[in-house]
């Protein structure tokens, strides 16, 4: 396909809440932090329709945008409309649909929230169902396209950093309410989490084994408050993974150390630290602050998703974040459930 000039690719919006639009009007978040954002000020998409069961949700994206064509399902948005873009932004439990219908229907593209689905079947389906008919997918697993992400990535790939051997991961944030595991897939490793298990993925490569150990306050058949699990990866690497932990703040953090450097990456801080002679201890060597790698010119995370998108639907490059990277972060949640609830026992991936 050959490169469409600025606004020729129409895109519509599946979902218009808070990552679709809602969190744009937020004053302190840097911009855009949204799929709205990030295709109304893409220089080749133009947002065309949007979709949602809410009509006072759907009226007030409209008005935001100055989107005049709305709609309260998606198969008549799709049919309708004709995009060349749909960007899932709905609950979990409905990606699997849009996607797969989407798909069927003729859309050339399609960005999808994370997480990928609700479980690994409907995960599957959505691959095969693009790959079947020739459309590019993306997961919403944003922070592959921070700059300080890839610029990290790759000095540990080229060796300027030592060979990885652990991470530690936070994702920390409140108590979650009774809500049914299987409608809703998971609590907050698997809505939050999922960013902190990709990113394991991301800097680590393919998992081996898992084991984990959770709370699970309203029972079995509920979403979980707190997971804790130990990734063990296929170069040697593990990964300690915290996610839940019923906290009155929020946090997100991985910590990577490798046998000569260690960095530290929150939502809004990157910092590296390199081994040295010690300051305070005849004979030691400690870890001391370095500078960052370097990471050229900054690219919006949201807008760097969308540029991958379009670069997979004109050229048939693989994309940074694919609908295999997202099965992959789903699996690797799913077997740490597996493992909590089999007593913490050892499970082998890929499941």
């Amino acid at each position: 396909m050959t490169a469409k000039k600025r606004g020729q690719y129409r895109v519509a919006i599946a979902g218009l809440g808070r990552i679709a639009s809602v969190l744009e009007d937020d004053p302190l978040r840097a911009k855009p932090c949204t799929h709205a954002g990030a295709f109304a000020i893409h220089p080749k998409t133009k947002i065309v329709a949007g979709c949602d069961v809410n009509a006072q949700r759907a009226t007030a994206f409209g008005k935001r945008w100055d989107v005049k064509k709305l709609y309260s399902d998606h198969r008549q948005m799709v049919a309708r409309e004709k995009p060349d873009i749909v960007s899932v932004a709905t609950w979990t439990e409905s990606h699997a649909k849009i996607v797969v219908d989407c798909a069927e229907a003729g859309v050339k593209g399609i960005y999808c929230e994370k997480p990928i689905a609700v479980n690994l079947t409907q995960a599957r389906e959505m691959i095969k169902a693009c790959e079947r008919n020739g459309v590019a997918m993306v997961v919403g697993h944003e922070r592959r396209w921070d700059m300080r992400h890839q610029a990290l990535r790759a000095a540990l790939l080229a060796g300027d950093l030592g060979e990885l051997r652990s991470m530690t991961g936070y994702m920390l944030t409140g108590a979650w309410p009774k809500l049914s595991r299987r409608i809703y897939g998971g609590g907050p490793v698997f809505h939050d989490g999922t960013h902190l298990v990709d990113l394991f993925r991301f800097f680590a490569g393919d998992a081996a084994f898992v084991s984990a150990v959770e709370d699970r306050p309203h029972g079995m058949a509920c979403v979980e408050n707190t997971v804790t699990g130990i990734i063990e990866f296929k170069n040697g690497a593990r990964g300690l993974l915290i996610a839940g932990g019923e906290r009155r703040y929020f946090h997100f953090e991985l910590d990577i150390q490798t046998d000569r450097a260690r960095a530290v990456m929150t939502n809004h801080k990157a910092e590296l630290y390199m081994a040295a002679t010690s300051k305070y201890y005849t004979g030691f060597t400690e870890l001391e602050r370095a500078d960052f790698p370097a990471v050229g010119e900054p690219v919006n995370a949201f807008v760097g998703g969308v540029s991958d998108l379009i670069a997979h639907m004109e050229t048939g490059a693989a994309p940074l974040s694919s609908g295999h990277d997202g099965y992959k972060a789903l699996e690797i949640i799913t077997a740490l459930y597996r493992s909590a609830g089999k007593g913490g026992a050892r499970v082998k991936l890929p499941l």
